[in-house]
């Protein structure tokens, strides 16, 4: 096995129990091992690469990660999105929108993506409202063929529910239910994760539940038994919106999500939450949030912050430092395009700040250490998100060279508040790299024939929203432009 030295102006190392800046560090690892990081490595190495004025870390671990070309950017100046296909119009025959071929294509597009953002270690999601159900095993087989070709060390699983929200004419909400189909996409799950070990160990299993409201109790129960048995992460969006207090407010007599899923023994070190905006129910008052804080820290059960989506909707989880004092893991995802990592820390920061009236809510590091250490607790491990002797070699390579990165006086925190992931130059997965000078080195991929066959599969996406929204407007009533637009 090859044995590589690199050397950049800034290394982030482990050390004591956390992130340590090496200046003017060297980072060696043989095969797909750290070796060592710090000053002065004495040993024969088979190749050095200088990457001078640059930042070299872990890479970023995303624990919502689009897999898709992604809708929710729809919703960003297109409101109420109950009006605007973010919930199906009850009459629509659920279809799949998109064919087998266009569903790996976005994959292939959305890991590319991720890689090119220096994010190393992914767990996908898809929106599951345009489907004619939910996510087959053979669409995540490919999934993991697709993965495992880009280098990407990814955490996968086919969604899975027993119902889904609907408009009504009225434009009143209902959910419909079909648990024996939510019960066979679970038993379909388990199957695809205990035979996920034809893979290498980039490729490992989760399962993913879509949503809390669409989870009947024996769904979850069955959940809970799962991720044990199997012992892998279980990822569930729970506290995330209005309609979603509403439907569990109704249909569990008055609970809240959170117990909901305290109810049915889900709560667990293996549980990732995205989300968590939402504490305390349909009523929630400081006595319940308080009380579903300590619920979470005391179960272990991990919180997935995804602040850029979260801003888009005028929405923000409610505190680092009450999270960290209830003992709350806090981990971070993108869950929306672009999937920018760095972008998605700054933005955490600043929403913090402003959620809490505190400047000193939260820092760069604070989410650094999301982006890393967090995400690595939540999937119980201590061989990513940082790079010390005997981690895997997944790292990244943020360029300090370009100009508008302006002036470092800390690097963690010019890359957070100045950067963002069309900086990183080279991103490396276990041992091998995917990414270098912004290209796509493992497959050589043709960046612009993605970037022009996305643009053409989602016009035709957009051009399906009139079947599914309420009412069925055209889409020039769904998604008016920005300002009055002629076409020649």
């Amino acid at each position: 096995m090859k044995t590589t030295k690199i050397t950049a102006k800034y290394v982030i190392g482990f050390k004591d129990g956390g992130h340590h800046i090496y200046e003017q560090g060297e980072l060696v690892y043989r095969g797909n091992t750290v070796l060592f990081v710090g000053h002065g490595y004495q040993e024969p190495v088979d190749e050095t690469l200088n990457m001078g004025n640059a930042l070299v870390g872990p890479g970023f671990i995303d624990l919502d990660a689009v897999a898709d070309l992604d809708s929710t950017v729809l919703a960003f100046d297109h409101q109420p999105g109950w009006k605007k296909g973010r919930l199906p119009a009850s009459d629509w025959q659920r279809r799949e929108t998109y064919t087998d071929a266009e569903l790996d294509f976005n994959k292939r597009y959305a890991f590319s993506q991720l890689l090119l953002n220096g994010i190393t270690t992914i767990a996908p999601i898809t929106s599951i409202l345009y489907r004619e159900w939910a996510e087959t095993a053979d669409e995540f087989r490919r999934a993991a063929d697709i993965a495992t070709g880009l280098g990407v060390r990814a955490y996968l699983g086919p969604a899975y529910m027993s119902g889904y929200g609907v408009v009504n004419p009225d434009a009143s909400f209902t959910m419909r239910f079909d648990e024996q189909r939510g019960l066979k996409g679970l038993e379909e799950a388990v199957r695809y994760v205990e035979r996920l070990d034809q893979y290498d160990d980039t490729i490992m299993g989760m399962l993913a539940p879509d949503r809390i409201e669409g989870c009947t109790p024996e769904l979850l129960r069955q959940t809970a038994k799962a991720m044990r048995a199997l012992d892998c992460p279980a990822r569930l969006h729970s506290c995330q919106g209005e309609f979603e207090l509403e439907m569990v407010h109704q249909l569990h007599n008055g609970m809240s999500s959170v117990e909901l899923m305290a109810e049915n023994e889900l709560l667990d070190h293996r549980l990732l939450l995205p989300h968590l905006q939402l504490l305390g129910g349909k009523h929630a008052t400081p006595e319940k949030i308080r009380r579903e804080l300590t619920l979470l820290g005391q179960s272990g059960a991990n919180a997935v912050i995804c602040p850029l989506v979260a801003g888009r909707h005028g929405k923000y989880f409610n505190g680092v430092s009450r999270f960290r004092e209830a003992g709350i893991n806090i981990s971070l995802g993108t869950d929306t395009f672009p999937p920018d990592m760095i972008q998605n820390m700054h933005v955490g920061a600043m929403l913090s700040r402003v959620s809490s009236a505190d400047i000193t809510e939260a820092s760069a590091a604070d989410y650094y250490n999301m982006a890393t250490l967090g995400g690595a607790r939540a999937l119980g491990r201590e061989d990513i998100g940082r790079l010390c002797p005997g981690a895997k070699a997944d790292i990244m390579v943020f360029d300090f060279d370009r100009i508008h990165t302006g002036q470092v006086f800390d690097p963690i925190t010019a890359l957070v508040i100045n950067g963002n992931g069309r900086d990183i130059k080279g991103v490396i997965v276990n041992g091998d790299k995917v990414v270098w000078d912004g290209r796509l080195v493992k497959l050589n991929l043709d960046l612009q024939q993605l970037h022009h066959q996305a643009q053409q599969q989602f016009e035709g996406f957009i051009a399906s929203y009139p079947e599914r929204s309420h009412r069925h407007p055209p889409l020039a009533e769904i998604f008016p432009p920005s300002f009055p637009t002629s076409r020649g």
